[in-house]
């Protein structure tokens, strides 16, 4: 469900910062904070059974990279993704990446904010087994996701499955 209200935007703020940067968040991993997120910033969660399980955020295409600079995100970016910890294992981060290239089906390129964490590129490597398709439209990308600033997730798996070493970076 689409981010709207005022009272959702308040279960976003609630499920990232206090389930997760308090309550589930390893306190060994400072990569993986999530700062919260501006009402400008377009995101979803999900609901099972009444509850709010997770969310995800993406950055719109043609929306400012950040304050202080006049550069725009050149594709839709899935930003961060969550699930609640006992909701994991479940398929609910490939169904958010499904939504995700869902909402964008004109864009032929989508990109997945660097650095993508080992658990989000086993969501990768699910959703691009299960959907081929997608797999020439998914790139890690660093800001604004110009060429020079992107590497393909499907590549990266495929390095990663035959045991030799992804690229640096995006």
């Amino acid at each position: 469900m689409k981010v709207q209200s005022f009272g959702e935007r308040i279960v976003l703020f609630v499920l990232n910062v206090v389930i997760f940067g308090r309550l589930e968040r390893s306190l060994d991993d400072d990569a993986m904070f999530f700062l919260p997120h501006s009402g400008k910033e377009q995101a979803k969660i999900l609901w099972r059974d009444g509850a709010a399980v997770g969310f995800y955020t993406t950055k719109a295409k043609g929306s400012l990279c950040g304050d202080g600079t006049g550069s725009c995100y050149l594709l839709p970016v899935l930003d961060t993704v969550f699930v609640r910890r006992r909701h994991r294992g479940q398929g609910l981060g490939v169904a958010m990446l499904r939504d995700f290239c869902e909402t964008f089906p004109d864009d032929e390129a989508l990109g997945v904010s660097w650095p993508i964490s080992p658990a989000m590129y086993q969501v990768c490597r699910k959703f691009l087994l299960a959907h081929p398709e997608e797999q020439a439209r998914l790139w890690e990308v660093e800001p604004p996701g110009a060429w020079g600033q992107r590497g393909s997730i499907w590549l990266k798996v495929q390095l990663q499955q035959a045991g030799l070493p992804a690229p640096e970076s995006a």
